[in-house]
């Protein structure tokens, strides 16, 4: 009788010991959590805080859409753009200025928060930005394509020099967006046909597109003056 009242107990004593095991290492898994979640809690802190987050120094936002940090550097346009925003109160101007292969618009985009504009920079991470008198934030952007301006005006012709040049409106008037290159004009001469060289001298336009436009300068720079003054080379 006693005998089994021994054994009975033993095996109740491992049982306990081996509930108090589990315990412990469930307890000690718990810490181990706590711990880790305590020491990371502030960074994310500093993050999410625009005081934190947005330094002048860092530059540095929460992308809540990705919930990715994003850094730009401090001595980049953007990255002044934004730590200057940072510290802003009250409204901004926001204005757009497209700037294509020729020709360029600007389009008010209306009066923000620093925060929207903030936003706004982040969805367009290839526009460049710059803070105008603290209270108008001018962002561009920059087009491979020609701006419906210059589709309608725009002609190619030859300025006074002997450059290929883009000219604002007729050649005659002289008012010359872009120079390319120096002009072989013995070379023009033979190589065009007599249509060819009076569209030119009237002034060509620029086409459609901006595959018209390329197209134009990379026939014609067959007929550049190879040895003619670097300086005279396309911008």
């Amino acid at each position: 009788m006693l005998g089994n009242r021994i054994r009975h107990w033993k095996k109740r004593l491992k049982r306990n010991k081996r509930l108090a095991w589990s315990l412990g290492l469930w307890a000690a898994a718990v810490l181990t959590a706590a711990a880790a979640l305590a020491a990371v809690k502030p960074r994310f802190e500093r993050a999410d805080s625009p005081s934190g987050a947005m330094t002048g120094a860092e530059a540095v936002w929460l992308d809540k859409r990705s919930s990715l940090l994003s850094f730009e550097g401090p001595d980049s346009e953007r990255g002044r753009a934004i730590a200057a925003l940072a510290g802003l109160e009250g409204k901004v101007e926001v204005v757009l200025q497209r700037m294509y292969v020729c020709g360029e618009e600007i389009r008010r985009l209306g009066s923000f928060s620093s925060a929207e504009a903030m936003d706004l920079l982040k969805a367009h991470r290839e526009w460049t930005a710059t803070l105008q008198d603290a209270d108008r934030l001018v962002m561009r952007e920059a087009v491979d394509d020609l701006s419906a301006s210059c589709k309608a005006s725009a002609r190619f012709g030859l300025d006074s020099g002997g450059n290929l040049s883009l000219f604002d409106g007729p050649v005659k008037k002289d008012k010359v967006i872009r120079t390319f290159f120096h002009m072989d004009v013995k070379a023009l001469e033979s190589g065009l046909s007599p249509e060819e060289l009076r569209r030119l001298r009237e002034g060509m336009p620029v086409g459609d597109g901006i595959d018209d436009y390329h197209r134009v300068v990379s026939r014609l720079a067959e007929y550049a003056d190879k040895s003619g003054d670097p300086a005279s080379a396309a911008e």
